[in-house]
């Protein structure tokens, strides 16, 4: 299944704030057998994020938000979300109760001076029609799943350790892939021809056909130039993924000491 991350703050696009989020995101699910299709960073403004979404909606199977979820007039995530659907924004209560508990166990702690619910606290319990609310029990705005039309749409929390923690809870009600994931191997070789490397890439590529794909990368600088080789097999049981893999290496360095007589030359 494919993945598409929207970063929503105007932060992200000053350049005042790095998006560790979308790096997050990727990284976790790519090591459960998603494929990352793309990822947009767009400013707090309602009709640029339902933009994205209608975007990335023609490009994914799911969809992740993350930011634009809080109590503040610019929190705009849910809004967006609920206009691209179509979909009518309602009080959840589910969500308001969560919101309660949370503002009562930080008014408990001395976090915050009232647990009373403001018209800015009850904002974030407005959810768009359908949606299903998941307690933050690190910040207060609740994360939030919905399905539309076979797709999955998450709405995270902009900060990461609240982020973190709500991805890790909507992942078990997600079509991840039994059985299969992506498995990876990066090797690097002293080889500075990066066209005769590209070439001997895709010839492995049309003999091992499959879901294998192997992409070549320089590290270094002049005579320390280095190639850093990254071959990634998905959907497939991990068993053979590997023994696939294996044979790609093998193949690899076989080509490459051909054409350099010296098998030495790659680990």
């Amino acid at each position: 299944m494919r993945v598409a991350i929207i970063a929503i703050g105007d932060e992200l696009l000053s350049g005042k704030t790095l998006d560790y989020n979308s790096h997050w995101i990727s990284k976790r699910l790519f090591s459960l057998g998603f494929r990352i299709a793309l990822k947009i960073t767009v400013g707090d403004e309602e009709n640029e994020i339902v933009e994205a979404l209608k975007l990335c909606m023609r490009k994914a199977d799911i969809i992740i938000t993350t930011g634009g979820l809080g109590p503040t007039p610019g929190d705009v995530t849910l809004s967006a979300i609920a206009k691209a659907l179509n979909k009518k924004l309602v009080r959840d209560n589910d969500a308001l109760e969560m919101i309660k508990r949370r503002y009562r166990e930080l008014y408990e702690i001395g976090f915050i001076d009232s647990p009373d619910i403001t018209k800015e606290r009850e904002k974030m319990a407005i959810l768009p029609e359908g949606a299903k609310p998941f307690y933050n029990p690190i910040g207060v705005a609740p994360g939030v799943l919905m399905k539309y039309r076979g797709k999955y749409i998450i709405a995270l929390p902009g900060v990461p350790s609240e982020m973190m923690y709500l991805l890790e809870a909507i992942i078990p009600n997600l079509p991840i892939l039994r059985g299969k994931t992506v498995v990876s191997r990066e090797w690097y070789i002293d080889f500075r021809d990066e066209s005769l490397l590209a070439k001997i890439l895709e010839e492995i590529m049309q003999k091992f056909k499959g879901n294998i794909r192997i992409k070549s990368y320089p590290v270094g600088f002049g005579r320390q130039v280095r190639m850093r080789i990254i071959a990634v097999v998905e959907n497939m049981p991990v068993e053979k993924a590997e023994e696939l893999l294996r044979n790609v290496w093998e193949e690899l360095t076989m080509r490459i000491s051909n054409v350099m007589g010296n098998r030495e030359h790659t680990r």
